[in-house]
């Protein structure tokens, strides 16, 4: 296990998956036809830090990890894993686990000095670039990794848009404007201003042909000003176009976000108690004639291969007989529910 700390670079397509109605998934799988699949998984860690779950020990981080590793070698070791709200708690923890999660040791990438709310990448293969940018007014970051995947180079996106914590839904006039790039793209909100200034940086980076990946919390729903600026792009939204269902709040399937974060309660239960779904990956095509027909596995993983395109970590936890407050193992990573994505790109 090598763990990297690139320093920052600030600077700041279509599938659909070469896509006619083929975006549901239902070929063999791209190693059959002699492509490797890309596969990435995505999640908000919940850091647990400044408050939350008090006297808890960062809301059970230890079990939390271990939970977490669980999950990632369930989901058939996913070639990229895309964590937000990381913080060196949790970086040390990825750090001793990094090496024998899976069969092979996965890299743990951060861009320059991590605190609070940051991003980790970990990837199993080398990485050629890692970078970030920041996103108005300067506490939310967009971190950009490049993998040296066998398909060729991948660009990586990921990041965590504004919470009421930190102002993303303040006015985009309140105080500091936001800059005229927010504000000619139709921004009201300082989370919207964060969602275009991302979108360019994507597009002002991202110059390989291969497919690309766009992952994170981004505080929006489904159809939102800020989710628009990705789905409107032609980048798929790759839960629903995989063929799986909308989110209900009702019962929490399909959902990501809502569980309690402030106390260790809803962490200890086997309810979902999650309301809306703000966790995405969005799908870069390939092009200029790229040889991949980039079909997503759905749920069902069809191709066996371990991996599909579903959510991740969405149920309570299944490597246990019972789940619950201490000493029982816990029932769920975070607060969050999180996405992945099986890429067969035969």
């Amino acid at each position: 296990m090598r763990s990297i700390s690139a320093s920052p670079r600030l600077r700041g397509v279509i599938l659909i998956c070469l896509l006619t109605a083929a975006c549901g998934g239902d070929d063999e799988g791209g190693a059959a036809n002699g492509m490797p699949d890309l596969t990435v998984a995505q999640l908000n860690l919940l850091h647990g830090t400044t408050g939350m779950c008090p006297q808890q020990d960062n809301c059970r981080l230890d079990d939390r990890a271990a939970l977490l590793a669980q999950w990632i070698a369930r989901s058939g070791c996913p070639d990229v894993v895309t964590l937000q709200e990381g913080w060196r708690g949790w970086v040390t923890r990825l750090q001793e686990r990094a090496a024998t999660i899976c069969d092979f040791p996965y890299d743990v990438v951060t861009v320059g000095t991590i605190a609070v709310d940051d991003e980790i990448v970990l990837s199993r293969y080398p990485v050629l670039l890692a970078e970030e940018r920041p996103l108005f007014p300067g506490f939310r970051k967009v971190m950009h990794v490049r993998v040296d995947h066998p398909l060729g180079p991948v660009d990586v996106y990921t990041t965590h848009l504004g919470s009421s914590s930190d102002g993303g839904p303040l006015s985009c006039t309140l105080g500091t404007p936001c800059p005229d790039q927010c504000l000619a793209a139709g921004a009201q909100i300082r989370r919207d201003c964060q969602a275009v200034q991302m979108a360019a940086f994507i597009e002002a980076t991202h110059d390989v042909d291969t497919p690309a990946v766009v992952s994170g919390d981004f505080n929006s729903e489904p159809n939102s000003f800020a989710y628009r600026q990705f789905s409107e792009r032609g980048w798929r939204d790759v839960y629903l176009a995989a063929g799986n269902p909308e989110c209900d709040p009702a019962s929490g399937g399909g959902c990501t976000s809502g569980r309690a974060d402030e106390s260790l309660v809803e962490l200890e239960s086997p309810q979902r108690n999650e309301v809306e779904r703000i966790d995405f990956i969005f799908l870069i095509p390939p092009r200029n004639g790229f040889p991949c027909r980039a079909r997503l596995d759905p749920a069902a993983d069809r191709d066996g291969d371990g991996s599909a395109t579903r959510h991740f970590t969405d149920a309570p936890n299944p490597f246990a007989a019972q789940c619950g407050p201490a000493p029982l193992p816990i029932c769920w990573p975070s607060d969050h529910e999180g996405v992945e994505m099986d890429l067969n790109c035969g």
